[in-house]
């Protein structure tokens, strides 16, 4: 199974969800943490409901044996920077989309095993060949990048 992390906002749902569409016209079966519905979600707390999605997320992380990061540079969300480190410490295949050309932070760059600056349209098109080119790596982003990769501290 595959982990599709990233920014869950209005924004970007549209792209997450042509990623997402691709991933499964290959075959694959994908969780996207945004698709998760919880059963009468209204009547708990903002905790209770917060622990069952942290919760079904941990399952599926765990239960993944890839994790694609779609980041959008340096400034990512918590949540996306949290799985990504989680699944690279789990020793997951953790590949990162990063889809502009700035900057990325190095625990981002470092704690991938594939890293690979793109474009959305680039990535719709060709993420099948991204993750099969990626499956001979092993964590080390520094090969799989087709560009020098500009990183920050933070």
């Amino acid at each position: 199974m595959i982990y599709l992390a990233g920014s869950c906002s209005s924004e970007h749902r549209t792209f997450m969800r042509k990623i997402a569409g691709k991933l499964r016209e290959l075959g694959e079966t994908v969780y996207c943490p945004f698709e998760l519905k919880i059963e009468n979600a209204w009547d708990y707390s903002q905790e209770d409901w917060a622990k069952m999605v942290f919760d079904s997320d941990i399952k599926a992380l765990d239960g993944s044996d890839t994790v694609i990061v779609i980041s959008p540079g340096r400034i990512s969300s918590a949540g996306t920077n949290w799985e990504q480190g989680y699944s690279y410490a789990k020793g997951k295949r953790v590949y990162v989309f990063q889809i502009t050309e700035e900057s990325t932070s190095l625990m981002t760059f470092c704690g991938c095993t594939v890293f690979r600056n793109t474009t959305e349209n680039e990535l719709v098109d060709n993420i099948g060949e991204f993750i099969k080119a990626g499956a001979d790596v092993s964590c080390n982003p520094a090969a799989a990048v087709p560009d020098k990769c500009r990183t920050t501290l933070t």
